[in-house]
């Protein structure tokens, strides 16, 4: 396993664990009527620091075990799996903004609006980094 198949696989275990557990927080507060709109909007600060944490100290722990490794660029195939994994997050990023949009006109309030715009774009890397880990797994380019 390369320096950066290791790095898409701490990227999307870290952020189905994290995000996974603010979204949970974000569908029991919309659950319940939205009872205190700012704490969920506020947990995404921490959120963000312990992704930010984790992302750096897997990181090191990989780079340190295999510093050659860690140094390498990416190759053309490399490259070329990164692009097209980048193209399938970009069409799922598209749609979902454009159901945001679509859905604001209706009946969501701001709360729903970035709770669902954060959700559309975590989901398009988090179906970036999926691609490319089964892309480096099965040799595609």
């Amino acid at each position: 396993m390369t320096f950066h198949e290791k790095s898409r696989g701490i990227a999307l275990v870290a952020n189905l664990a994290v995000w996974g557990w603010y979204f949970v927080i974000v569908a029991r507060a919309v659950a319940a009527g939205y009872p205190d709109e700012p704490y969920p909007m506020w947990l995404m600060v921490p959120v963000i620091g312990a992704l930010t944490i984790i992302h750096v100290v897997a990181h090191i722990v990989v780079a340190v075990m295999n510093p050659s490794e860690a140094n390498e660029g990416l190759d053309e195939r490399g490259r070329a799996i990164g692009y097209r994994a980048s193209a399938w997050g970009y069409d799922i990023l598209c749609v979902g903004v454009f159901a945001v949009i679509v859905a604001s006109f209706f009946w969501w309030n701001s709360f729903m609006i970035v709770n669902s715009l954060m959700f559309a774009f975590i989901l398009a890397e988090t179906v970036r980094y999926a691609i490319e880990i089964r892309a480096y797994r099965r040799g595609l380019a």
